[in-house]
């Protein structure tokens, strides 16, 4: 039998002593004294059946020689994309400021400069109504028809056409007026009633108003 060297023992006692347990060499309790209890066995839980080790509990450090896995942390997703590329914010910036420049150099602009000529004519035949004999674009109506160069065929001589509508038709109210050549004959003031516009309108206006129903109908 081989013999267990003294400084083991010695040590087996103090750890039998330290758990509280009776030493080989320790007193037999005295009657009616009771041995010391024994601590309790801590059970151990039974590893999984799937042969995972088992988690350890908060704040206890993980057993030697099992590695621990570190959770990773918690990201947000960046937001959606504009797809604007950044080069591109100056120029979106500037296009309002462009937008006003263009406009103020090219736009349309009101003139103060006053009207001459056909334009003048224009704007005189609709403020004075003859539209709504002759038509708007002196197509025809009540009155005899001024546009496609009508009015020249009755009145080759533009003279003769200024006269015409500064004394209207009262006066030759019945009878023929215009070019005694006019291709279908002349005109015929039927009712006289196309109002004397040389009380109404300055000699500049009647030619411009001339001009208009001769060169812009």
């Amino acid at each position: 039998m081989t013999e267990v060297p003294d400084y083991l023992l010695e040590r087996s006692r103090a750890r039998r002593a330290a758990l509280g347990l009776a030493t080989d060499d320790a007193p037999a309790p005295a009657d009616g004294g009771s041995a010391p209890s024994a601590a309790p066995a801590v059970a151990s839980a039974a590893p999984p059946s799937s042969g995972a080790p088992a988690p350890a509990a908060a704040g206890s450090a993980a057993p030697a020689g099992v590695a621990t896995q570190t959770l990773p942390r918690y990201i947000p997703e960046p937001g959606p994309k504009s797809g604007i590329p950044v080069w591109m914010m100056p120029v979106i910036l500037i296009l309002p400021l462009w937008a006003i420049v263009y406009i103020g150099a090219f736009g349309e602009q009101t003139s103060n400069e006053p009207l001459t000529g056909v334009a003048l004519g224009a704007q005189i035949f609709t403020s004075q109504g003859c539209g709504g004999c002759h038509g708007a674009r002196g197509q025809g109506g009540v009155g005899p028809k001024l546009s496609q160069g009508d009015t020249k065929l009755t009145f080759p001589d533009e003279q003769a056409h200024v006269d015409f509508v500064k004394q209207g038709s009262g006066p030759i109210k019945g009878q023929p007026y215009g070019d005694a050549g006019r291709p279908g004959g002349q005109r015929t003031a039927a009712s006289g009633g196309m109002p004397a516009f040389g009380t109404q309108l300055s000699d500049e206006e009647v030619r411009a108003v001339v001009l208009y129903e001769r060169d812009g109908l």
